[in-house]
């Protein structure tokens, strides 16, 4: 990612981390309504919130999986 994407992205990620569970699952399921970068920056948060018995204890990638398919987004 360029400096400016990577700059954009964490401010994104700032802007959400202070939003409420059902308001971080709001803007992951609005695909038409945000952009993807604003709906990951959400998910982020969603994935590093979410319990161990879903998550299993695994790398980022596969816990963004499970818990994608744990609130089916």
């Amino acid at each position: 990612m360029n400096r400016q994407r990577l700059f954009s992205f964490g401010l994104m990620v700032w802007q959400t981390h202070g939003l409420s569970h059902d308001q971080l699952l709001r803007i992951v399921s609005a695909k038409k309504r945000y952009s993807p970068q604003f709906r990951a920056a959400a998910l982020r948060h969603l994935v590093a919130a979410a319990p161990v018995s879903i998550t299993g204890g695994c790398p980022f990638a596969e816990r963004r999986r499970r818990v994608r398919a744990h609130y089916r987004v």
